[in-house]
């Protein structure tokens, strides 16, 4: 195919370059690298810490060149095994050359950087092992939802300021047949350990729950399983846990580690004097504001309502000052019902609403929750103190929305449940409008684990840059499967719009097998997507 022979209105050229004489002035250089797009950085899971999967500096991509004459597969990088956690980008000096940086990480214990733009660079500019995987197997023989091996699952955070990039990774000791999760602190210039890393994650708490002695409740390894994005807030790394297939016993964790030192700060346990109510929000990071995490547990014990501290199917909010402790929370009326039910409140993660004190979760339950930090309700048998709630997917919901500013509707945030349409529903004096103000034209694959995860670019609220970016089954249930995968564009001010699937020319842009609740990375006219088939795959611009 021809190259386009015009710039595309988002990536302009500098008139003057065309004059090799004007080049001898520094202003005129100065005049031309104030025109390139300047280049984004993605650090960390869904993109911020409010969790809102956007990015708002995205200048190249749009929806005018986003489609299947334009738009496309660029290249792909094979790694050593399948990828759970969502691809970062860095804009770093590696090897003598500024360029971006894109950073994978595999359940084959592997971390990778690669040169993200250049298509002929296709070794990885440092690979470093973590450590030897747990064969899954040792969990459970049925347990296959993580296969064959379980290593880095969560996706890792990177600190810029340092040139730190924080993983964390289960392993095994094959000479004494023992499990650990440990932190790292890896060089993003060189991939080594720093800080005198890596950290074993381990401690204790006061406790009479399940797994517990003598009044002491362990962090018990081998059954446990990291899986939300990991946070840096105010120079601490948090670190959040729940079960592997629900197998053995476990609950619900969050560890702190000092960023510069790998020292732990501290342990908080979702049921010290339970079961479960493990964190895992189908991937989504923890949420951290100022000096405060939000989470949502999963099923378990809650006797918070009584003066116990356990928190099972509850949204919780976390002083993290001298330690995390529990300021507020809310839980549903029906608590006891979706405990029993397996009915997860935390099979999703909470996002923040920008200019606001609300934070918005989806559930196994279908169920929309927008609940207020400053007063979060509680628990209350016969009603529910949330600002709002109403059925927003037709199943399981497993992730976390998108919001954006849009030019046309204002505030609005997007899912995607599997067997479900992609829905926009628009925010109007602090509630949300119940019926989707835009939608597609066609469900996604059903299945319980099949949540379609998704990101947003934009250029600002700029009309005609606004894109929803999705990476979901194209067939199957990638429940305890891997199952093909479909990348999807649309345009985000008319989802009946799409603009540019993977399918539409199989041949050069096929996506490999789905990687669930892995959401695409878009930065500087790039889009990063994580496959279970042992490949990272980049699209853009052709």
């Amino acid at each position: 195919m021809r190259a386009p022979t015009k710039a595309s209105p988002a990536q302009p050229r500098c008139p003057i370059t065309r004059s090799r004489k004007f080049l001898r002035y520094p202003l005129a250089l100065l005049f031309c690298s104030l025109m390139a797009p300047a280049q984004v950085s993605v650090t960390t899971q869904h993109n911020d810490n409010r969790r809102t999967g956007r990015n708002l500096q995205e200048t190249i991509l749009n929806t005018t060149n986003v489609n299947v004459s334009t738009f496309g597969k660029l290249f792909a990088r094979t790694v050593d095994g399948q990828i759970y956690a969502q691809p970062l980008v860095a804009r770093l000096t590696i090897g003598g050359k500024l360029r971006n940086v894109v950073f994978v990480a595999t359940e084959n214990d592997s971390v990778y950087a690669f040169d993200a733009d250049d298509p002929a660079a296709s070794a990885p500019l440092w690979h470093t092992r973590v450590g030897t995987p747990v064969p899954n197997t040792d969990i459970s023989a049925q347990c296959v939802d993580i296969q064959p091996q379980i290593g880095v699952t969560s996706t890792p955070v990177i600190d810029k300021a340092s040139n730190t990039i924080y993983v964390v990774a289960k392993t095994k000791n094959t000479a004494n047949s023992t499990y650990h999760f440990k932190l790292h602190a890896l060089d993003l210039l060189t991939g080594k350990e720093k800080f005198g890393g890596p950290a074993e994650i381990a401690g204790q708490v006061p406790g009479t729950g399940a797994g517990s002695v003598s009044g002491v409740l362990t962090f018990a390894p081998k059954y446990q399983n990291n899986r939300p994005g990991l946070l840096l807030l105010n120079g601490v790394v948090y670190i959040a846990f729940a079960s592997t297939c629900d197998i053995g016993t476990w609950n619900g964790w969050i560890f702190g580690y000092g960023a510069s030192s790998l020292q732990q700060t501290t342990i908080f346990s979702a049921a010290p004097n339970g079961s479960d109510a493990g964190i895992w929000h189908g991937g989504t990071g923890l949420l951290g504001i100022v000096d405060k995490i939000y989470v949502v547990t999963g099923n378990g014990t809650f006797d918070a309502d009584q003066g116990g501290s356990d928190y099972g199917d509850s949204f919780v909010k976390l002083n993290t000052t001298g330690g995390l402790s529990v300021a507020d929370y809310f839980t549903p009326s029906n608590q006891a019902s979706l405990n029993s039910a397996d009915t997860d409140l935390g099979s999703g993660g909470p996002i923040s609403i920008p200019g606001t004190n609300f934070i918005v979760a989806v559930g196994k339950d279908h169920t929309l929750r927008v609940v207020d930090t400053t007063n979060m309700g509680h628990f209350n048998s016969t009603f529910n103190a949330d600002v709002q709630e109403f059925t927003a997917t037709a199943h399981t919901f497993m992730g976390s929305p998108v919001f954006w500013n849009s030019p046309n509707n204002g505030a609005v945030i997007y899912l995607w449940s599997g067997g479900d349409y992609l829905k926009e529903f628009k925010f109007v004096n602090g509630k949300f409008q119940v019926t989707p103000v835009s939608k597609n034209s066609f469900l996604s694959t059903g299945g319980y684990s099949n949540t379609v995860p998704l990101s947003l670019s934009a250029n600002n609220s700029k009309a005609g840059t606004g894109i929803i970016w999705s990476a979901g089954s194209f067939s199957g249930d990638a429940n305890h499967l891997t199952v093909p995968g479909i990348v999807r564009a649309f345009d985000a001010t008319n989802l009946g719009k799409e603009l540019w699937n993977s399918k539409q020319n199989a041949a050069r842009d096929d996506l490999g097998n789905y990687a669930k609740f892995c959401p695409p990375t878009v930065a500087n006219g790039k889009v990063y997507v994580a496959t279970f088939s042992n490949k990272l795959v980049v699209y853009g611009l052709i």
